[in-house]
């Protein structure tokens, strides 16, 4: 098999490797082989029978920078991934499926309109005004199973700390490559809607430290019913939300945020609270 390496770069593995970071990439690491297989097999988990088909093997170590060469074994695994024309393998597709979500995400930040659509061919094409960018395979389907990994992979990146985090193939080409000066690219953009609401509603928990908590809202608000973190953001006392949750019912002066995910459909990302009250 060609040779694959997993590497960290940036001071935290300069005079030997820091475990958090160290154990936190190799996880996600996992995580994103995960969802390869997930979306591909169409499964929703992997069994102990797809394990002995799919297994990643971390082969050899280097210092300085952490990087770790990988092994694999594809015992029977031909038989058990459906591989789509223009994937020619897992690697490839992973490869694709990263550059797919990270140029959705790249517009969704950007502020710009866009459309996915998928060709006869197979291919997904994302156009954004008269720019049209075509990728291969189940694009879709593997970006959606690991945009939690590349999130985690994200919070790995910490200035110089960690500055890179990359999964390489033969001749270094990059299968993905996450930056520092990309970080929270993944997370999806939110908005403040600047327009005061007012909100009948229960709190039931309630940070005073952090000034956070949980608000459930019932049917016929200003807003869906449910249960939302919100955050005080005006200058009322830590005491008036403790209190609050003595009360069956409070009333909340708030404007909202809104998360706008272009992998799924936006939500309520929290409530920013100015006031309570009785």
């Amino acid at each position: 098999m060609d040779q694959y390496k997993f590497e960290m770069q940036g001071h935290a593995f300069d005079e030997g490797d820091r475990l958090d970071k160290l154990a936190a990439g190799l996880t996600a690491l996992q995580h994103v082989f995960d969802a390869q297989y997930r979306a591909l097999t169409e499964k929703k988990r992997l069994s102990e029978q797809d394990r002995a088909h799919f297994q990643i093997r971390v082969t050899r170590y280097e210092d300085g920078s952490f990087i770790a060469y990988l092994g694999a074994i594809y015992t029977g695994l031909q038989l058990a991934l459906p591989f789509f024309a223009g994937t020619p393998n897992i690697w490839e597709a992973t490869k694709n499926a990263f550059e797919f979500v990270k140029a959705l995400y790249e517009l969704a930040h950007q502020g710009k309109e866009f459309q996915v659509t998928q060709n006869g061919d197979g291919n997904t094409v994302i156009t954004s005004g008269d720019t049209h960018q075509v990728f291969n395979g189940p694009v879709y389907f593997i970006g959606n199973q690991m945009i939690g990994a590349l999130r985690e992979m994200d919070d790995l990146l910490e200035g110089d700390e960690v500055e890179r985090v990359a999964l390489e193939g033969p001749g270094g080409a990059p299968v993905f490559e996450l930056t520092s000066d990309m970080k929270g690219l993944f997370y999806p953009p939110t908005q403040v809607d600047e327009t005061p609401i007012r909100l009948t509603c229960d709190i039931y928990d309630f940070n005073k430290y952090d000034k956070v908590g949980k608000a459930r809202v019932p049917p016929d608000q200003a807003i869906p019913p449910g249960n939302y973190k919100f955050k005080n953001i005006g200058d009322q006392a830590v005491d008036d939300f403790i209190l609050s949750m003595t009360e069956p019912q409070v009333t909340l002066s708030c404007l909202i945020k809104y998360q706008h995910d272009p992998l799924s459909e936006s939500r309520i990302a929290e409530i920013l609270v100015m006031r309570v009250a009785a």
